[in-house]
């Protein structure tokens, strides 16, 4: 089975990803870090926390799927308040 190469994306000035990539590896640490810090200041807000969720997975991948969910529904104040009667009662 063979993966699919990365996706050749070039802005407007013909910089493609993979050239831009390697070239990140070649700068010290510090350079890089600096340079992704202000790429990522370049995110509108929604794109930034869909990619903090996407890291928090890459971090911890035996925390399953469902479980995240849970959190970002718990974040993004989409959860409700379980009592001891919805036991009973179901409130959907």
């Amino acid at each position: 089975m063979y993966l699919a190469p990365p996706p050749q994306i070039c802005d407007n000035n013909g910089m493609r990803s993979d050239i831009l990539e390697n070239e990140l590896k070649t700068l010290p640490e510090a350079e890089r870090a600096r340079i992704i810090r202000e790429a990522l200041q370049e995110l509108s807000p929604p794109a930034l926390k869909a990619l903090e969720r996407q890291l928090r997975r890459f971090a911890h991948p035996e925390v399953p799927e469902d479980v995240w969910t849970g959190f970002e529904e718990a974040e993004d104040g989409r959860g409700i308040e379980v009592r001891d009667e919805h036991f009973e009662h179901p409130p959907v």
